[in-house]
């Protein structure tokens, strides 16, 4: 799993996705995308149960990966990347992933990239402008938590890649 050309499975929670696993409708060769886990997606929750799932069963753990803005903690196992940014609730490029896209990975070069449609590989140029086009049809998703703690934490949220902690800027109501 060092090198892979895997499908993609994307589903917009972690829920989804654990059904999926459990039911047997993940195969070999899938990569599963969990988006809008991130920070400003949900708080970015531990994306545990779904690596545990995969884990326990042995034809998925050697042959699939999870993608996920969520997170991971040191209990994770398998070709698990978290922490993917932008995240999906920014408009992200995790957030225009299609059922049936080829995701290229490889661990060695630090690469993770869409490189097919609808299961048939495309050039560079070619991905670009699939990306331009669904990147102009997507819409922001409402909020999960319309209210509380919450509300406030995913409201005001930095990237992952700024540790996800609050941005309490000057037009922010958090202090």
């Amino acid at each position: 799993m060092y090198r892979a050309l895997l499908r993609a499975r994307p589903f917009d929670c972690e829920e989804d996705a654990i059904d999926a696993v459990l039911t047997g409708k993940i195969r070999p060769g899938d990569a599963v995308i969990i988006r809008y886990e991130g920070p400003k997606g949900s708080g970015m929750p531990e994306m545990f149960y779904t690596t545990e799932a995969i884990a326990s069963d042995p034809a998925l753990e050697a042959s699939i990966a999870l993608i996920t803005d969520g997170r991971f903690s040191g209990a994770s196992k398998g070709p698990a990347i978290g922490h993917v940014s932008p995240e999906a609730a920014q408009g992200g490029p995790i957030a225009l992933v299609e059922e049936g896209d080829l995701i290229r990975l490889d661990i060695p070069a630090r690469e993770l990239s869409l490189v097919g449609v609808c299961g048939q590989e495309k050039s560079p140029s070619e991905i670009e402008q699939v990306l331009q086009a669904r990147w102009e049809r997507w819409q922001p998703r409402m909020a999960r938590y319309p209210s509380g703690v919450l509300h406030l934490f995913t409201s005001h949220a930095s990237s992952p890649m700024q540790g996800g902690s609050i941005n309490a800027g000057e037009n922010s109501s958090v202090n």
